[in-house]
């Protein structure tokens, strides 16, 4: 992976507004937090987080994608979470991990905002909205740890890829993708191979499932694509 960063000003307005969002809090203390973070843009294909290195900081993804991934000792990629605007990572080193467990890396142009954890500690102990934000996002996590798991191990590559379609739209309005995913990463999501991903993603199309419009997938049948993931 490349590594390739640059100090950045992000607008004020702009970084205020995601502190605000992800933590739940007002203008003035949106200023405070803000105030800690050390903000750096990321090229994409760069290295945000190098697995193994000192887990010295949580990051607050400003603007852009951000992907946490392991690599298994074939050399195959999968994977672990996703991270997008308002999104925090890099929290385990809070509570004693001493190193990153995997690699974190831009998916596209990326500004990042680093808080040093000892900053971060001073914020969640002196600001109940810090400390929430943070519990959120661990029983999040865990949430999402735990459907994975079971998603791996009792549904097939149709339906993991169905599943991943429904939420991906979901997290919008319900039925358009847009841009549309890219195969490689929807691939590196359900723990498959591009070309099964791209096998199964054209006969859902010629089933009349979903609709690839230019620049977007759309689903045109949710409820049958639900009864796809079982």
């Amino acid at each position: 992976m490349q590594h390739t960063t640059t100090a950045t000003n992000v607008p004020t307005d702009g970084l205020h507004a995601i502190v605000r969002r992800t933590f739940g809090c007002s203008e003035d203390l949106a200023g405070v937090i803000a105030g800690r973070a050390r903000v750096r843009a990321h090229r994409p294909r760069s290295t945000i987080v190098a697995g193994e290195s000192e887990a010295d900081h949580v990051h607050l993804v400003v603007d852009g994608h951000a992907r946490m991934i392991a690599i298994a000792m074939e050399g195959r990629a999968s994977v672990i979470e996703d991270y997008v605007d308002g999104d925090l990572f890099g929290e385990r080193g809070l509570f004693g991990e001493a190193r990153s467990a995997h690699d974190v890396v831009a998916v596209r142009h990326s500004q990042i905002g680093a808080f040093a954890n000892g900053d971060f500690l001073s914020l969640m102990n002196t600001y109940s909205a810090v400390a929430l934000a943070v519990s959120r996002l661990l029983v999040a996590r865990l949430d999402q740890a735990q459907r994975r798991l079971a998603e791996g191990s009792t549904l097939s590559v149709r339906g993991r890829v169905c599943a991943e379609i429904l939420r991906l739209a979901r997290s919008g309005d319900g039925v358009k993708i847009a841009p549309a995913p890219v195969l490689a990463q929807l691939a590196l999501s359900v723990d498959s191979t591009r070309e099964t991903v791209s096998r199964t993603i054209s006969q859902l199309e010629k089933k009349g499932l979903i609709r690839r419009d230019e620049g977007a997938l759309s689903i045109v049948s949710a409820r049958r694509l639900e009864e796809l993931v079982y």
